[in-house]
């Protein structure tokens, strides 16, 4: 399974979003308290590793889980990861999968463990309590059952204050990487709000409209031009 991981990268081009920056993101007053959680957890920079318009049925709290990914959609989170980390994901039923922080919007912090589900071919986080709490404290839930279309982006980072977990000072599970342990930023946009309104996403990018959103200077430099 770590082969054909690993394997669903080959012959598809970078996402458009790897070019995202997260100041540009994240540079104003509204995620001040999530940079703070990052600067205290000396984390390195996150970087976007998925981003897809999130289906409505995500929103139902009876999953228990966030489902990410799906074979070559998957390829930079797989590529976030370490052949250590992967094991742990993959072999969940011996591991418990692999231990993972999650950050929202506003800084919180979400306890959730990743593993990959062999049927589907898509990365999940698990817990259904925190994945209640997630959902909710991001008002995914009443966003969906407003009609909004949400768009979801996930950055990777790494943190070494999370590096050691468990007694004696065990390493954690997959924890193998030098900059620390993984963690994530689950960020959520509203289409509509962001202007993008009925736009479509391809498999590997995303639209102009939504690489101008974290660019708006060079978005009216560019209408300027044009």
């Amino acid at each position: 399974w770590k082969a054909e991981l690993r394997g669903f990268g080959s012959g598809h081009a970078p996402a458009n979003y790897l070019k995202l920056r997260f100041d540009d993101v994240c540079g104003g007053d509204g995620c001040a308290a999530l940079r703070a959680e990052l600067a205290a957890l000396g984390a390195t920079a996150p970087s976007c590793v998925y981003a897809r318009k999130l289906p409505a049925a995500q929103a139902d709290l009876r999953h228990g889980r966030l489902s990410v990914g799906g074979k070559h959609l998957g390829r930079h989170i797989t590529e976030a990861l370490t052949d250590g980390e992967l094991d742990a994901i993959i072999d969940d039923d011996r591991t418990g999968g692999l231990d993972v922080l999650v950050l929202g919007r506003d800084g919180q912090r979400y306890g959730f463990k990743c593993v990959y589900a062999e049927d589907t071919g898509f990365y999940r986080l698990t817990g259904a309590a925190e994945y209640e709490r997630f959902m909710a404290d991001s008002n995914v839930v009443k966003d969906v059952e407003e009609g909004k279309e949400l768009f979801m982006e996930l950055w990777a980072f790494r943190t070494p204050a999370l590096r050691r977990k468990g007694g004696g000072g065990r390493p954690s599970v997959g924890g193998d990487h030098p900059d620390g342990a993984l963690g994530m930023v689950i960020l959520f946009f509203d289409l509509d709000a962001d202007g993008l309104g009925d736009e479509l996403f391809d498999d590997d990018s995303i639209t102009i409209k939504q690489l101008l959103r974290h660019y708006p200077n060079k978005g009216s430099e560019e209408e300027a031009t044009n």
